[in-house]
């Protein structure tokens, strides 16, 4: 936890200030779409080959190596000397993060029992999103308060990026203190038949959680530089309305084990990703700054309570050894989502002189594409899950909901 805690401040630093950093410094909305889609495609090459490494490996030594690497590449970057390394550190980050994210649902799933894996699953989230609030919150005072000494927001800003990466290789302290001798498979046991044998369960999963990935990558990428252009907030109004969204975000994620205990794992995800739409709607529309800062908190706190949920039941319906895989497949096309959304995204800003409605509009017909699918693919899975129990371990032949 404390360790996650740690890789979810510099997570948040970096990804609330970047896209900020790169618009001061003039570059376009092409640009920064490519510098973001960049993380994403570190995302697409190492998910799948991270799972299969995972499956067969200790989680310890992998938590470790993922926040070194995070943090070295987050301290490097603000210096680097032009945009095109500034792409390649994006990229090694993206790979860094994604190995640490397919990483740790398993390693939760392994370790707690049936009655506090729910919990588990949400206290993860929440002890990120909390670390988050306060580092971005610190993020945005700093880079106000140093902008004058310091000769402006862009040192400040290298200044505060740098600081998250050494968040992160203080992560690297607490992973290495992890006890977790034994891999997700037994010795001898192979991965690919049990990875063929629920390759339709790997799919149901997968498919609504791409649409989302699309949505998200095409519109959230971009709100930090809409809060500034529509609405002239400086660092530090950004830094306090992005914590007080980790706030809600935290509050959300304590929340569904709650919600889970009343609507099951399919009502829940897909009533709280409905519910989220009109929050999109109304950062389209808007021109008040209350309104748009109220929808950007509610839709936060609603998009990212399904996280722990969706994970929750996919390590519940999914044998040991393709858990992983089921992790590694989602993040590989999360990474997608993220590489083409942001890459379109920037284009289609820089053609319509920052129209930021439209971003807002495709995401929501993206997400309500979604909501229908996790209805349609997830309630079998749901159902057998709720019969028959957790998914026993791929290496003795057992098969998954399919």
């Amino acid at each position: 936890m404390y360790g996650s805690a740690f890789m979810g401040a510099a997570q948040a630093v970096t990804w609330s200030f970047l896209t900020r950093w790169l618009n001061v410094q003039g570059y376009t909305k092409t640009e920064i779409g490519t510098f973001q889609s960049l993380d994403s495609w570190g995302k697409v090459a190492v998910a799948l080959p991270a799972a299969f490494l995972l499956a067969r490996r200790p989680a310890r030594g992998v938590f470790v190596l993922s926040a070194l690497i995070a943090g070295s590449v987050y301290i490097a970057l603000p210096h680097l000397p032009s945009l095109g390394w500034m792409y390649a550190a994006n990229f090694i980050a993206g790979l860094a993060m994604t190995v640490h994210y397919v990483a740790i649902a398993p390693f939760l799933f392994r370790h707690t029992g049936d009655l506090d894996r729910a919990s588990a699953f949400s206290l993860a989230e929440a002890a990120r999103t909390l670390a988050a609030v306060v580092g971005a919150g610190l993020a945005g005072f700093a880079v106000a308060r140093l902008s004058a000494p310091l000769g402006g927001e862009i040192p400040a800003t290298n200044a505060v990026i740098s600081a998250a990466g050494v968040c992160s290789l203080i992560a690297a302290i607490f992973y290495a203190r992890i006890d977790d001798p034994e891999p997700s498979m037994p010795v001898g046991a192979r991965v690919l038949p049990v990875v063929r044998k629920n390759a339709v369960l790997l799919a149901r999963f997968a498919a609504p959680q791409f649409v989302i990935a699309c949505g998200a990558g095409f519109c959230i990428p971009f709100l930090p530089t809409y809060f500034q252009e529509r609405f002239g907030v400086g660092p530090d109004g950004w830094g306090y309305l992005f914590a007080s969204g980790q706030v809600l975000m935290t509050g959300g994620f304590l929340m569904t084990p709650f919600i889970l205990a009343r609507l099951g794992f399919v009502k829940s995800m897909v009533a709280i990703e409905l519910s989220s739409l009109p929050f999109f709607l109304a950062l389209a529309f808007t021109t008040s700054l209350p309104v748009a800062m109220f929808a950007f908190l509610m839709r936060g706190a609603l998009m990212n309570a399904t996280h722990p949920i969706i994970k929750n039941l996919m390590m519940q319906a999914t044998p040991a050894g393709a858990r992983e895989v089921q992790t590694g497949v989602n993040a590989t096309l999360w990474g997608v989502g993220w590489v083409v959304g942001p890459l379109v995204a920037g284009r289609v800003l820089d053609a319509t002189s920052d129209d930021y409605a439209v971003l807002m509009c495709t995401t929501v017909g993206l997400y309500l594409l979604a909501a229908i699918l996790t209805w349609t693919l997830l309630r079998s899975v749901e159902r057998q899950v709720m019969e028959q129990g957790p998914a026993a371990s791929g290496g003795d032949g057992a098969e998954a909901p399919a």
